[in-house]
């Protein structure tokens, strides 16, 4: 799933940064700090930030349906093959969780760290127990699964506050990790986390502005379906790894790359100071920090 979530938040992003006249976004749900109609939706003061979140979901739900429409409109271009069926192609590259096994600390102590547009941090065995000591849950779908049952997942960063876990439900075919069947609707299999070292306060503009980006962006991508698809890892010409995506056939989904992303393999890991550190808001145009430090597997 991690190559879904990768390429439908970019998507989200880029429609709702449009003019609000223009992606069809309500301009309430983009200016939610200065409306009074958001305004008497974030009170009481005290209104916890789970309730907030169900409260502006449902708020907003025929508003963002147009929005849905066009995000699923490019998720499924993104979808459509780019080539036709490569022999060998699960062959090709990295047995990833091979080589992560034969790495110092193994399976358990080390994780795949991709910065790039959407920051994300995926685990190929069990999360640490301490990983969401900082963190508070908002919401779980109902085929979610917790990131300390699962037996692997990814974290993708949807916020400067807030990430989404889904569990690896993925097979193995050669050296291709796939997912195991179709998925009917994304939410159903995700948890959402919020960083609760940054109090939510309903007074403050920043604050309203944090939440309802990552709100926005989670109700656009939650609603979209997928079939299976498989990813690949190589190293470039440079010794960096690539990921590279396809239909479990063998057809190239050439869409659903990012050359600009750039993994590495950490053995230090942080959510806050990996993901949401190096968030770039394209509803504020607020830049991030900075790329976080990380231990890094020697190329």
């Amino acid at each position: 799933m991690r190559r879904i979530f990768c390429s439908l938040v970019p998507a989200a992003l880029a429609l709702a940064s449009a003019p609000a006249n223009a992606s069809g976004m309500p301009e309430s749900t983009l200016q939610i700090a200065d409306s009074d109609e958001a305004g008497d939706v974030a009170a009481p003061k005290l209104l916890p930030v789970a309730e907030f979140w169900q409260l502006m979901q449902s708020t907003m739900a025929e508003e963002l349906q147009e929005v849905r429409q066009l995000i699923e409109t490019e998720f499924r271009a993104t979808l459509v093959p780019t080539g036709e069926a490569e022999t060998d192609w699960n062959s090709r590259g990295l047995d990833l969780h091979k080589h992560i096994e034969s790495l110092p600390g193994g399976i358990a102590n080390n994780a795949l760290l991709t910065l790039g547009e959407v920051p994300s941090l995926e685990f190929f065995g069990r999360v640490p127990a301490d990983l969401l000591a900082d963190w508070e849950l908002i919401q779980a779908g109902s085929k979610a699964v917790s990131p300390l049952e699962a037996k692997g997942g990814v974290f993708v960063a949807i916020g400067p506050n807030h990430v989404v876990f889904e569990a690896d439900d993925g097979i193995q075919n050669g050296n291709a990790r796939c997912m195991k069947s179709p998925v009917e609707r994304a939410s159903d299999h995700v948890t959402v986390y919020r960083y609760s070292a940054t109090p939510f306060d309903p007074d403050s503009d920043a604050s309203l502005e944090a939440e309802a980006e990552a709100i926005v962006i989670y109700s656009m991508m939650g609603s979209l379906s997928a079939p299976p698809i498989c990813s690949i890892f190589r190293r470039d010409q440079e010794g960096l790894l690539q990921s590279l995506t396809y239909t479990p056939d063998g057809r190239p989904l050439g869409l659903m790359n990012d050359d600009g992303d750039r993994l590495e393999i950490v053995s230090e890991v942080n959510l806050y100071e990996q993901l949401n550190a190096n968030y770039t808001s394209m509803l504020t145009d607020d830049e991030s920090s900075g790329p976080a430090e990380a231990a890094r597997d020697p190329l």
